[in-house]
């Protein structure tokens, strides 16, 4: 009998700690390039930074997620995101005790991301592989170790198959990456506008990061065009009207143009101009690069890559109370 019941509390414990806490839906661009203002296009793709760590969360605290991308396409990681800047960069945002082994902790960050990528992606995807000779150097062996473990692509959910509001009905909470790839494909996806008007309806709690805000405004009626002035009646449909986002600002673009990734060419539109004009209210005021956060109703933003551990660290909380 006493047997019997340490089988039972050992078997009781064991689906505790393995309960689901709810489901989250994970959007990513599956774009591999970005149309820049002179008529030319730049190599581009999601971040990992801002995609892997809210994975880790998600699993450390029993959360389930699927991952969905246009047409199932396996998306593709920018290597500029890879560059030391931005993990050093997270680092001093989020940990500024580690800044005396800043190199170290950064490395360590990225490689952590990257594992997780394969454990969800399989074999991975790179653009951008050469954004300087230190990442060129790193996803040589990142190559060679996908390669030595025979890793083949993982299938993804299609994102339009899931434009329909039972498909959803099982997810608690969505979350978009960002990067510039977004601007590519998922700000002209009406199924993405019609999943991000089901998650508001329902007032479940939706993350968003860094470019991905801009997202926002496919809930707009008819397909958003950056290009020409939105009317009044476009104005007026878009669901997030007067939500208070962050998002990656412009200064952290000029300096992208400038200095890092466009070596002066030009992006085709401020992400920020953008959203203002559509109705969002920004709060973009901090120096360039450093974490942000911002929440409004059902609806979190970050600003850029060092913002993800807070705003996870908040998307997880919110799941945990919704």
């Amino acid at each position: 009998m006493k047997n019997l019941i340490i089988i039972f509390l050992t078997l009781v414990v064991s689906i505790s700690a393995y309960a689901s806490n709810g489901k989250v839906l994970i959007v990513v661009s599956a774009a591999d390039y970005l149309d820049l203002k002179n008529g030319g296009t730049v190599e581009s793709g999601y971040f990992v930074s801002e995609l892997a760590e809210t994975m880790r969360q998600l699993e450390r605290n029993n959360i389930e997620f699927d991952i969905a991308t246009p047409d199932g396409v396996a998306p593709v990681i920018d290597g500029y995101g890879l560059q030391m800047y931005f993990y050093k960069l997270a680092v001093t945002s989020n940990w500024p005790k580690d800044v005396i082994r800043l190199n170290a902790r950064a490395k360590e960050e990225r490689a952590k991301d990257i594992q997780t990528a394969m454990k969800h992606f399989g074999r991975l995807k790179f653009s951008n592989r050469y954004a300087n000779e230190e990442v060129g150097k790193f996803l040589d062996d990142i190559e060679y170790e996908m390669n030595a473990r025979e890793l083949i692509e993982k299938p993804m959910l299609v994102l339009e198959s899931l434009a329909h509001d039972a498909r959803l009905a099982d997810y608690d909470g969505l979350y978009i990456p960002g990067g510039h790839a977004p601007k590519t494909d998922l700000l002209y996806n009406e199924s993405l506008g019609f999943i991000l008007k089901h998650f508001h309806n329902q007032q479940k709690t939706t993350a968003i990061i860094c470019h991905a805000p801009i997202l926002l405004l496919t809930t707009m009626d008819g397909v958003y065009d950056p290009f020409t002035p939105l009317t009044q009646h476009q104005k007026d449909s878009l669901i997030y009207k007067g939500y208070n986002i962050t998002l990656g600002n412009k200064s952290e673009e000029v300096i992208l143009e400038n200095f890092l990734y466009l070596r002066g060419s030009k992006l085709q539109f401020y992400v920020g101009e953008k959203a203002r004009e559509a109705g969002l209210k920004l709060s973009t005021a901090r120096l360039p690069s450093m974490s942000q956060v911002v929440e409004d109703r059902e609806l979190i933003t970050g600003a850029n890559p060092a913002s993800v551990y807070k705003l996870t660290e908040k998307f997880i909380s919110r799941l945990k109370t919704q």
